[in-house]
């Protein structure tokens, strides 16, 4: 499906669709957790469907469309992640190269998907350089990437670069209100830090808990109660780039809070602490916080850098 941040862009590609200035190869780049997988699929299988509609989508009802549908069209490839494996091989590649080669069955052109891009190694991302130079006819290739940095150089000057939208805090919000859910909009959108996909897996999942027990747990050292070092101790083991995260993204909120001065909006697992907390110290807070990130992967004592972290929202007397 097409989420309503990407209908513009949806636009754009049918117009050069239209125009028959649609790129034999595109990278998609965009954040994990905006509905981007979602995207690419629609749209190879617009690009596979015998009778596409006026805005473009799929019909459907076509025999490439039922095909599809089966995991079984003879004009699609996936270059996906083997389930026991961290990187896109170079025989995968090699046979998609293959497939290229050959004729099309019933569809007006071929269409390859690559996910993650980025994780084709070093001999896979060269074995792939010669399709984009030299593209058969009638193929689209469609890469994704929430990391486009890591791609090869000569992979991503070969490609039209697409930017997929991450929607603003409106529009993510509107889009969670329309959805059946157990838990505020507001908070699964923080915990989620703004992506409406992920904000919408948080709501089923434990994850939501831990986030809101840990806001509790820096919100009581905000104020003075409580033991440093028995909360260390639980979140010893826990995602430390995680844990720093969802404290910048609270930092962010009660600093927007402060500039307006008003915290009637603050999802309630931040409403004890924008009373606790002056805008000097978020900002000292915040500072810390991007310090520590630094340091989230590397191998210290785990359980003195959740102290560290908690530190920073002690109250001062």
């Amino acid at each position: 499906m097409i989420y309503p941040w990407q209908t513009a862009l949806w636009a754009t590609l049918q117009r050069a669709r239209e125009g028959d200035h649609l790129p034999h190869a595109l990278l998609f780049q965009g954040e994990d957790g905006c509905g981007n997988e979602a995207f690419v699929e629609d749209l190879a299988q617009s690009l596979l469907c015998l009778n596409p509609t006026a805005s473009g989508h799929a019909c459907q009802q076509c025999r490439s469309c039922h095909v599809l549908a089966s995991q079984a069209h003879p004009d699609f490839m996936p270059v996906m992640l083997h389930e026991d494996r961290q990187a896109i091989l170079v025989e995968q590649i090699r046979e998609l190269n293959h497939f290229l080669g050959l004729s099309r069955s019933y569809s007006p052109r071929r269409v390859v998907i690559i996910s993650p891009a980025e994780r084709m190694n070093i001999n896979a991302a060269n074995s792939l350089l010669k399709s984009l130079e030299e593209p058969a006819a009638d193929t689209h290739i469609l890469l994704l990437s929430a990391h486009p940095g890591s791609l090869l150089p000569t992979i991503r000057s070969r490609c039209q670069q697409m930017r997929l939208p991450v929607p603003d805090s409106d529009a993510a919000l509107q889009w969670l209100q329309q959805q059946t859910l157990q838990h505020s909009p507001e908070t699964l959108l923080l915990a989620a830090r703004g992506k409406p996909l992920t904000a919408f897996d948080l709501d089923s999942s434990e994850t939501l808990g831990h986030y809101g027990e840990w806001l509790r747990h820096i919100s009581e050292c905000a104020q003075g109660q409580g033991s440093i070092t028995a909360k260390s101790a639980q979140w010893e083991k826990f995602d430390k780039t995680l844990l720093l995260d969802w404290q910048l993204d609270a930092v962010n909120s009660l600093l927007k809070q402060a500039l307006i001065a008003n915290s009637a909006g603050l999802p309630g697992e931040l409403q004890a602490l924008s009373g606790a907390i002056n805008k000097q110290r978020l900002w000292e807070i915040h500072t810390k916080l991007l310090a520590m990130k630094a340091l989230a992967a590397h191998p210290l004592n785990p359980r003195l850098l959740i102290e560290d972290m908690l530190m920073l929202w002690q109250a001062r007397y």
